[in-house]
């Protein structure tokens, strides 16, 4: 967290109040400096920094706009409810997944609800030295 170099993939990151919060417990407001920031929530009051945006309602109109905009793309970076949201209403293009050595109990859901069955196609997969494994897929 509090990354600032440029990514060569995307300029905009999407994030759930919950994934927000994990670096917010830590102090950091601003958390990818280089790219522009959106975090939805319908409970917080109002972003911690002037740098992030806060988005409470019309999530979907939102991100058929951005992804209406010329640049890199966008990386929604953690929200189980957003993404359920998104990938109902075919806004997402592509999934990254990264699967590392380790168990982590329950840990955090990648969907928070029922999604509909959905094809994809593995486009690149990496297996790193430590045993981490990230695969990408574009949505069919």
């Amino acid at each position: 967290m509090g990354i600032h170099a440029e990514n060569k993939w995307f300029d905009v990151v999407l994030m759930g109040r919950k994934t927000y919060e994990v670096g917010l417990k830590d102090g950091i407001t601003n958390p990818y400096s280089h790219m522009k920031q959106y975090v939805f929530s319908r409970s917080m009051p109002e972003s911690p920094d002037e740098n992030v945006e806060l988005v409470s309602e019309n999530a979907v109109e939102l991100v058929t706009a951005l992804k209406s905009e010329t640049g890199k793309g966008i990386w929604l970076c953690g929200g189980a409810d957003l993404a359920t949201t998104l990938f109902a209403h075919k806004l997402v293009d592509r999934l990254i997944l990264k699967i590392n050595p380790f168990l982590m109990g329950s840990g955090i859901p990648l969907f928070s609800g029922v999604i509909g069955q959905t094809a994809l196609e593995l486009a690149n997969s990496n297996i790193y030295e430590n045993g981490v494994l990230l695969l990408h897929y574009r949505v069919k």
